[in-house]
């Protein structure tokens, strides 16, 4: 890969959810891969707060909308930090 794909990335913000049906910790790892990833495309990523969904088939209805209100509002929490997060580190 040459530099040119690279600088698609560069500073570009990210921030990921790990979602596991099963309750394991393969969406964790599999973040964490995806972080360290990042660093090498110079890509800074939110740090905090960190969002794991575990057991994401109870989360969700027959219809795919989001049926815990707990999960609701850490979710609401997480994507308005997302986006001052974004903001304070745009692009100029």
């Amino acid at each position: 890969m040459g530099i040119g794909p690279m600088l698609l990335f560069d500073k570009s913000t990210l921030e990921s959810l790990s979602v596991d049906e099963s309750g394991a910790i393969g969406g964790f790892g599999a973040k964490h891969h995806l972080r360290q990833s990042l660093v090498f495309l110079n890509v800074p990523a939110m740090a905090q707060p960190e969002v794991y969904l575990v057991g994401a088939d109870k989360l969700f209805d027959a219809h795919g909308k989001l049926a815990n209100d707990g999960t609701r509002k850490s979710l609401t929490s997480f994507l308005q930090a997302f986006d001052a997060w974004i903001t304070a580190n745009r692009k100029s």
